[in-house]
């Protein structure tokens, strides 16, 4: 009888801890996992990054050009002020190009 009542004690405590790890397979949790991104997507991020540096960067380097210019006026050259100008071009360029790749993407 004490065995009887062992073995059943033993079966009730091992089975509240299975019945706790049922899996349903046919409607299973949804696992969040982290999603990687797209070597496209990727891309597109740094893309954006750049063009917002570069859209950054256009915008400073014309706001100090009125003052080179005035200052050349006066007769004082700057010296970077070639410098700025090339770079200005560079960046105008490079925010039309993209621009024009964001434009005609689908």
């Amino acid at each position: 009888m004490r065995s009887w009542f062992c073995i059943a004690l033993g079966a009730v405590l091992l089975a509240i801890p299975l019945q706790s790890q049922n899996v349903n397979p046919n409607n299973p949790v949804e696992v969040q996992a982290q999603k990687h991104a797209s070597p496209d997507e990727i891309r597109e991020r740094i893309a954006n990054v750049q063009f917002q540096k570069d859209a950054k960067e256009l915008s400073d380097v014309c706001a100090s050009i009125p003052n080179d210019m005035e200052s050349l006026r006066q007769g004082l050259l700057a010296k970077d002020l070639v410098d700025k100008l090339k770079r200005v071009e560079k960046l105008s360029k490079r925010v039309r190009d993209q621009l024009t790749r964001t434009q005609s993407a689908p």
